[in-house]
């Protein structure tokens, strides 16, 4: 029976990359010897399996070279070594010279972008650059990472090293046509890179269930970033009388949150505050409301909860970002960047016109078809050389 170390940022049960190894490590735990490390752990079992903590820099942290050892110990003696959000570029580089298969799992833009989220933060523009000497440009000019100080030159030198390590991975996996080509930009081998779409248990398949209310749902970050203001004004965009409401689960930032809070009332726009849901909360929830939203402002890398909504025959709307374009099951409900009144438009639509809403929704629960968790671990398995189907 192979063994496999795996490495996590952090072991948790909240955000889109611990969602995705919780449901994908205990697969694996059941063909291969799955050892568990991550810089924190939230609880013992918040993958599904007993995690390790070992201190290695957190994103925007300097490097130690003391962590070479500490990694160095942890992975002895495992066949394959995946590494999922380690921004730490001595860790990745302790993997690189090991004898192990290295799979690498890029889950978003910070291998890339000092920043992390691929937007400049002055102009709230989306950057379309490889990382480079144009970030070194763009701390002065638009306010890249923390402006034209020494600090942010580090940071960028510290990236450039995440890059170049996550470059000689045996594999890397991406979860979207879109973030392979951010891959591709940033100078790593095309023949390397796979695309292996999060997953989705089967607890989110179900035969269609009609919507209990005329909601329009967001899950997500209460971030600026993921645009839950703006899918606030869109619908505000909708003559009152046929205005639907808007349901929120999620945590995140208090000041935005509260500035969510005021645009609402006074666009008398009804908000309906859930807090973070677990997953079988996070279902209900889906099941009563009449449309997933992702108005997502930065380029998602995928977008996780829309392929949840997806299973449950919930049409999405999304601005047309990152990768959406992988999943949206009809390319009329992505509208441009921003384009509130075009969101808005295509809400009223999927609330107000019936048979609109059913022909969404069985396209939606098709679409969702493509990301059961069999094919997933199916492919997972090829990657790591497992044996489809052994059990050992």
């Amino acid at each position: 029976m192979k063994t496999i170390a795996v490495l996590c940022d952090v072991a948790a049960e909240f955000g889109g990359a611990e969602r995705y190894w919780a449901t994908v490590l205990p697969q694996l735990a059941q063909r291969s010897v799955v050892r568990l490390f991550a810089r924190r752990v939230e609880g013992t079992y918040a993958l599904g399996l007993p995690a390790q903590q070992i201190d290695w820099a957190e994103e925007n942290q300097p490097t130690s070279s003391t962590t070479r050892e500490r990694i160095a110990d942890a992975i002895r003696g495992a066949d394959t070594v995946v590494t999922a959000n380690v921004l730490d570029a001595e860790v990745l580089e302790t993997v690189r010279d090991s004898r192990a298969r290295w799979i690498a799992r890029v889950h978003d833009h910070r291998p890339f972008c000092p920043n992390g989220n691929k937007v400049y933060p002055q102009f709230s523009a989306p950057c379309t650059n490889a990382i480079g000497g144009v970030c070194y440009a763009n701390t002065l000019l638009r306010g890249c990472v923390r402006g034209p100080h020494r600090s942010s030159f580090e940071l960028i030198r510290q990236r450039l090293r995440v890059r170049d390590a996550v470059a000689h991975a045996d594999a890397v996996l991406v979860s979207s046509g879109y973030m392979r080509d951010v891959c591709i930009q940033n100078g790593l081998s095309e023949g390397r890179i796979h695309i292996t779409p999060p997953p989705l248990g089967e607890a989110f398949f179900a035969p269609a269930v009609e919507p209990r209310s005329a909601a329009v749902l967001y899950a997500g970050r209460i971030e600026e970033e993921k645009g839950l203001l703006s899918l606030v004004r869109a619908v505000a965009t909708i003559a009152e009388a046929a205005r639907p409401s808007i349901a929120v689960a999620g945590r995140g930032s208090e000041s935005y949150e509260h500035a969510v809070r005021e645009a609402a009332r006074h666009a008398h726009v009804h908000v309906q505050w859930l807090g973070f849901l677990d997953q079988p909360h996070l279902v209900q929830a889906i099941d009563e409301a009449r449309v997933f939203a992702l108005p997502s402002l930065w380029p998602e890398p995928f977008g996780l909860g829309a392929t949840q909504a997806l299973a449950r025959s919930r049409p999405v709307v999304a601005y047309n970002v990152g990768g959406v374009g992988d999943w949206i099951a009809d390319p009329h409900f992505s509208v441009p960047r921003g384009d509130e009144r075009a969101l808005g438009s295509v809400i009223e639509i999927l609330c107000n016109d019936a048979h609109a809403w059913q022909r969404a929704s069985a396209q939606s629960r098709e679409i969702a078809e493509r990301y059961r968790l069999s094919g997933h671990i199916d492919r997972l398995l090829s990657l790591l050389d497992i044996k489809v189907g052994s059990q050992e």
